[in-house]
């Protein structure tokens, strides 16, 4: 399967990296380099996830990371597409 990240992921991942670059642009590089180099494993395995907020979608939590990858599984196109990257501690109720 094909790994692809949509303009939303992408934007999540540029956000993340920019948070943590306030305090470190070394832990920054790292931390989004984990989080692309991880996502990868959904190439293999994209059903490990769980059903998301969105039934459309599912939802894998990080290893040893606080982030959620939200993401969808385009079985015809052999594709999965990472729609968003999230802390785990943001509220997602609550922007609805």
């Amino acid at each position: 399967m094909e790994l692809v990240f949509d303009d939303q992921a992408l934007t999540d991942l540029e956000d993340i990296f920019h948070w943590i670059a306030q305090d470190s642009p070394v832990a920054a590089k790292a931390v989004v380099d984990r989080l692309f180099s991880c996502t990868e494993l959904l190439t293999s395995f994209p059903f490990m996830g769980h059903i998301g907020h969105d039934p459309e979608t599912l939802e894998w939590v990080v290893p040893r990371l606080p982030y959620i990858v939200v993401y969808e599984v385009d079985q015809a196109a052999q594709r999965v597409i990472v729609t968003a990257v999230l802390h785990g501690s943001q509220d997602r109720d609550r922007a609805k």
